[in-house]
C-alpha cells in the first residue's frame, strides 16, 4: 500500500505492535498503519468521541473504520503515538515505568486529545519525576496542569539563593518570571529575630512561603476531591486494558 507525498509515492507499513487483528479503529501518523481498540477512544476521550459516533456524511464509512480510512493523526511521530497507546495495552497492568520524556510525550497527547485519566496518570507518574523546576513549570503550564501542582515549584525558585537566569525566564515566559522575582522580594522582605533583611537568604518558609506564592499566584487551594488532592490511579484504564488485550 501507499499514499502519495512530496515526493512520490511512500509505502505504508503496519505498526509491529500496535496494529491489532482484533482492533477496529484505524489510525494513520506518517507512514505507519495503527489499529486498536475504539473502545479506549471512544470512552476516553471528548476529542475523538464525536468524530467516532458520527459520519462525516450519511451513508459513508465511519472515520477510521479500516485502514483504507485512518484517522490521520498530524504532529506526532509514530513512536510517540505508540508510547500513548502503551498506556492502554501496558502487558504489566498497574505497574507503568517509563522515562520523564516518554511521560512528558504521554502528558502532551493527553491534554490534546482530552483524555483526562491518562492526564491524571501522567502527572502521577511525573510527580515522583526528579525534573527542573523551570522545565516542570512550563510543562505544566503549556498543558493547563491544575496550578496546585506549581505552588512547590514556584516556591523553589523564589527561594533559591540564585535568581532566575535569562534562559530560564525566556523558558517561563515574561508573566511567571516577572512573578518569580516579585516572589523572591516577597520572601526576602520579612525581618530575621534580629531587625535586619537579607538580600540573599529568604526569611519566609514552609507553609507560610506557600501562602505567599498562593497570593501572588492567585492559586485557589485544591478541594478535598480535586485531582490535585487525590492521586490518580490507572485501575480504571488497567481493566480495560484487559479485555482488550493484545492478540
Amino acid at each position: 500500500m501507499s499514499k502519495s507525498s512530496e515526493e512520490g509515492l511512500v509505502t505504508l507499513m503496519r505498526h509491529e505492535v500496535y496494529h491489532i487483528p482484533t482492533g477496529d479503529l484505524s489510525f494513520l501518523v506518517d507512514n505507519v498503519q495503527f489499529k486498536v481498540h475504539k473502545y479506549f477512544f471512544e470512552r476516553e476521550s471528548t476529542y475523538f468521541s464525536p468524530k467516532l459516533t458520527s459520519p462525516a456524511s450519511p451513508g459513508t464509512p465511519l472515520q477510521g473504520a479500516g485502514d483504507s480510512n485512518a484517522i490521520i493523526l498530524d504532529d506526532v511521530t509514530p513512536d510517540e503515538f505508540a508510547r500513548f497507546l502503551w498506556v492502554f495495552y501496558n502487558p504489566r497492568y498497574s505497574i507503568y515505568e517509563a522515562e520523564t520524556e516518554e511521560w512528558e510525550i504521554i502528558l502532551r497527547l493527553a491534554h490534546r486529545w482530552q483524555f483526562p485519566e491518562v492526564k491524571h496518570l501522567a502527572i502521577r507518574e511525573l510527580e515522583k519525576k526528579d525534573i527542573l523546576d523551570v522545565r516542570r513549570i512550563k510543562l505544566y503550564q503549556d498543558n493547563e496542569v491544575d496550578r496546585n501542582f506549581l505552588v512547590p515549584r514556584y516556591a523553589a525558585l523564589c527561594e533559591r539563593e540564585v535568581p532566575l537566569t535569562f534562559k530560564e525566564g525566556v523558558d517561563l515566559g515574561m508573566e511567571t518570571a516577572l512573578m518569580i522575582a516579585h516572589g523572591r522580594e516577597e520572601v526576602r522582605s520579612a525581618r530575621t529575630s534580629s531587625g535586619t533583611r537579607s538580600p540573599l537568604t529568604p526569611t519566609v518558609h514552609g507553609a507560610d512561603l506557600d501562602a505567599v506564592i498562593r497570593e501572588l499566584f492567585q492559586i485557589v487551594p485544591a478541594e478535598p476531591d480535586s485531582d490535585a488532592q487525590v492521586s490518580p490511579t490507572p485501575g480504571a484504564l488497567v481493566l480495560r486494558a484487559r479485555r482488550c488485550a493484545i492478540h
